[in-house]
């Protein structure tokens, strides 16, 4: 019994280990992508923190790191901003609060945008006598990377809630379920790719709010 406990202190200290050596890692390649923003080599600092965003999705636990996942995208959204990619700045902006909602953000100069004003679909407004509101459909579908914590988890499943612009595109995000950070982030990911057929009300386009569900096995 004494060898089986001392056993598992040996694997739970590993574990500590293991988890402190990663976030020193992550840490280090954070501060050298700051180090390429303030030098103003944006498409370095873009590429730099991809590279690490994939690195961290391989290797999250299920609750873990969710704050350094924040940073490193929060320094892809000063990237791009300093790229002038405007719609990529304000997505992973949005998705950077999503995973910590403490994360400080560098400072940008893209405006942080008005929030879209969304009809919900089915609700007695939506549907009122002056013409029923039609759900948006999915034209093009991009399946999301998986993120190294399915293996332990089996499947895993996240629900996010966006608005269908009237462009067809998705906007403001929200995680309503998620099993990890490193769900959320991946199913986000592959969403933003996602393209509709836009809602619409009396045959005009209108933004409308739409529960997507995401499954990676």
């Amino acid at each position: 019994m004494r060898k089986t406990a001392l056993t598992f202190i040996s694997l739970l200290l590993c574990a500590v280990c293991a988890f402190a050596d990663r976030a020193d890692n992550w840490g280090r390649d954070q501060t050298a992508i700051e180090a390429l923003l303030q030098q103003k080599r944006y498409a370095d600092a873009r590429k730099a923190s991809i590279k690490l965003t994939n690195h961290m999705l391989d290797h999250m636990g299920v609750s873990d790191e969710a704050a350094l996942l924040a940073r490193t995208v929060a320094l892809r959204a000063a990237a791009e901003d300093g790229l002038g990619n405007v719609d990529d700045t304000n997505w992973y902006r949005q998705v950077a609060k999503l995973l910590d909602p403490q994360v400080v953000l560098p400072t940008m100069t893209t405006p942080v945008p008005e929030p879209i004003e969304v009809r919900h679909v089915g609700l007695p407004e939506a549907d009122a006598a002056s013409g029923k509101t039609e759900a948006p459909q999915r034209i093009r579908k991009r399946d999301p990377e998986r993120p190294g914590i399915v293996n332990a988890l089996g499947v895993a499943m996240a629900v996010i809630e966006v608005a269908i612009d009237v462009d067809g595109v998705v906007k403001q995000p929200r995680v309503v379920s998620s099993p990890a950070p490193s769900v959320s982030y991946a199913a986000l990911e592959a969403i933003k790719q996602w393209r509709f057929r836009p809602g619409t009300k009396d045959g005009k386009p209108v933004p409308i709010l739409f529960h997507l569900t995401i499954t990676m096995h």
